[in-house]
């Protein structure tokens, strides 16, 4: 995901503040989970995968660890 944000957000570039990262990185967040389709996906969005728990996807995940959900 780093390298998705970082070549397809521009986030690569050297940014002025912080402010204008943070305000980057939200955009490109929202952009990645909620308008941008995924081929691991069946070319549908993570947020709608999300909410549905019948629709199967490729997990690339290496161990089978219970992560919990972090809240900010």
């Amino acid at each position: 995901m780093n390298r998705t944000l970082k070549y397809e957000y521009g986030l690569k570039q050297t940014i002025k503040n912080t402010e204008i990262a943070r305000d980057m990185t939200h955009q490109a967040v929202y952009i990645y989970n909620n308008l941008r389709t995924h081929f691991s996906l069946d070319l549908r969005k993570p947020a709608e995968v999300h909410l549905n728990p019948n629709i199967k996807y490729k997990s690339y995940r290496k161990n089978n660890l219970n992560l919990q959900e972090i809240k900010i």
